[in-house]
């Protein structure tokens, strides 16, 4: 029986394909977090040495990082092969700037850790998030927890590693090289990026057994496949335009009738959320039945948001 990244015990190590100066390689990533959003898998070494900012300015949301983190043509995510960067869907987290009282969401595939997140911070409300020591530690099997939040470049050098947070105006937080918290100017090029990724929940992994667990991507897609009367009318539904927001769908089919009831009812395609006009002028029922039909393929976790129907 084949299961999913939520399957997975925290801690647990998945190796995902990079290819860094056209040499592919695979990298181990460690499950830190999962629920309905999907599984949480942060770099077990951090990817390289980077600044956040090119001034020391501490706003985490489109700072150099995070652009550079998000970016599939060039950035971090271009390391990704297309059918493993399909598997990233985005995530909702928390970022706050200096000063402020209360944080705020945003929506991210690739993104650091809070300092919430990484020391289990929980008592103030800049930090609403779980903290993932537990899975750390149960990686490395240590019982310290300096010790599980350590982190090497590839080749085992032992770095600072930037958190999300900021510390003060001009310093975001940081993991120390011995696993405590540090605190470093945005524009410090010695520091180093851990990136965290979300995995769609639907996506399959291998099998219990195997010695090392990976992605199996070519089992991940599912569909959106729905058909629905929308309204039924006295007059004849002459012509319509259908709203909706896909979300990780491909492949995506909207079509609409006029006569929905019918044994055989005429469909006209609205794909293009463009005005579209029913030829059709017969109906078997009693009432002209709009109705929607909606396909779409998603390589996760994908879901279409409720479609709005515009009739004359």
């Amino acid at each position: 029986m084949s299961r999913t990244i939520l399957d997975l015990d925290l801690g647990t190590e998945v190796w995902l394909h990079e290819t860094v100066s056209d040499v592919e390689t695979t990298v181990p990533y460690i499950l830190i977090h999962k629920d309905s959003q999907g599984g949480v898998l942060l770099r077990k070494n951090c990817s390289e040495k980077k600044r956040m900012n090119p001034t020391n300015t501490t706003v985490y949301e489109g700072c150099e990082a995070d652009v550079y983190l998000n970016d599939s043509e060039t950035g971090f995510l271009s390391r990704f092969p297309a059918a493993e960067l399909n598997c990233f869907l985005s995530r909702s987290i928390s970022t706050f700037e200096y000063g402020d009282t209360e944080c705020h969401s945003i929506s991210r595939r690739c993104y650091l850790l809070s300092q919430g997140e990484a020391f289990s911070v929980t008592t103030s409300d800049l930090y609403p998030e779980v903290g993932y020591t537990h899975s750390l530690m149960v990686n490395k099997r240590t019982f310290d927890t300096n010790t599980a939040r350590v982190a090497t470049l590839d080749d085992n050098t032992a770095v600072f590693w930037w958190l999300r947070s900021p510390g003060s105006a001009a310093n975001f937080y940081s993991v120390n090289n011995g696993g405590g918290s540090g605190n470093s100017y945005a524009s410090n090029t010695g520091n180093a990026l851990r990136p965290a990724l979300n995995v769609a929940p639907a996506t399959i992994v291998s099998d219990e057994g195997a010695d090392k667990i990976y992605l199996i991507t070519s089992g991940v897609t599912r569909t959106v496949d729905f058909k629905a009367k929308v309204r039924e009318l006295n007059n004849r539904p002459a012509k319509a335009i259908v709203k909706f927001t896909a979300n990780n769908l491909n492949n995506i089919s909207v079509q609409l009738t006029n006569n929905y009831g019918d044994t055989t009812p005429v469909w006209v395609d609205a794909t293009a959320m463009t005005e579209i006009t029913f030829n059709n002028t017969t109906k078997e029922t009693e009432k002209w039945q709009l109705g929607i039909k909606f396909y779409g393929e998603s390589s996760g976790y994908g879901y279409v948001e409720e479609p709005i129907v515009i009739f004359e």
